[in-house]
C-alpha cells in the first residue's frame, strides 16, 4: 500500500505541473508553442514511474518533455563514502541499474512519444577517480542515447573539499577541469 503522503505529494506536483504550463501557454508569444519540462515528485524517476504521476494538459500537442535527475547508481555516482570503482565486469550488478531505470522511462514515455530529458546526472569525485568517473559518463550517455534520451551533467562548480564535487567546468579560466568528462558525454 502507498503511503497517502506520498499521493498527496503526487497530486500537489500534478498541480503545480499544471499551473505552469497554463502560466506559460497563456503569456502567449513563444510561449504559446515552446517546448515544457515537466518533473515527477523530487524530479525523480520513481517520481514519473509512479501511477499518480500525469502529465499535464496542453493546449499544444507533443510539447511537453519529462525532466527527470538520476543519479544512478546512487552508490557510485553520489553516496559518500560509496562504491568509487565503475567496472562494468567487476560489478555487473551496480551496472545494470542505468539501463533498467532507463528502459523503465523508455517503455512509459519514449515508446509513447513523449520526450525525456535525464536533466540532472553525473558521478561525484570520489580522491581521484577520474577513469572511473569517464568509463560511467560513456556508458550512461550511451544507454540514454540508444533510447532517445538527452543527458544534461551537474555542475555546481565544486572541484575541491569533502562534499559533492561534480564540477567539471572552470567557469573563471573558461575551461574544462576535466576535459576527458567532457569527451566521454560526446560518445559515441
Amino acid at each position: 500500500e502507498e503511503d497517502p503522503l506520498s499521493v498527496s505529494s503526487m497530486d500537489v506536483i500534478n498541480r503545480l505541473n499544471q499551473v505552469f504550463v497554463d502560466t506559460v501557454r497563456g503569456t502567449g508569444s513563444n510561449n504559446a508553442t515552446r517546448y515544457l519540462m515537466v518533473p515527477g515528485y523530487s524530479a525523480s524517476v520513481a517520481g514519473v514511474m509512479s501511477d499518480h504521476f500525469v502529465l499535464p494538459t496542453d493546449t499544444v500537442e507533443n510539447r511537453l518533455i519529462v525532466s527527470v535527475h538520476a543519479y544512478t547508481p546512487y552508490v557510485f555516482a553520489l553516496q559518500d563514502g560509496g562504491e568509487s570503482v565503475f567496472d562494468l565486469e567487476e560489478n555487473v550488478l551496480l551496472a545494470q541499474e542505468i539501463p533498467v531505470f532507463m528502459n523503465q522511462l523508455y517503455e512509459k514515455f519514449i515508446a509513447n512519444g513523449i520526450p525525456v530529458v535525464l536533466g540532472e546526472f553525473g558521478a561525484r569525485d570520489k580522491n581521484g577517480n577520474l577513469q572511473d568517473r569517464v568509463d560511467f559518463t560513456s556508458y550512461y550517455i550511451c544507454n540514454a542515447t540508444a533510447r532517445g534520451m538527452v543527458c544534461c551533467w551537474w555542475d555546481n562548480h565544486v572541484f575541491k573539499g569533502n562534499g559533492e564535487r561534480f564540477g567539471i567546468l572552470d567557469r573563471k579560466a573558461a575551461a574544462w577541469y576535466y576535459p576527458d568528462i567532457v569527451d566521454a558525454e560526446r560518445w559515441p
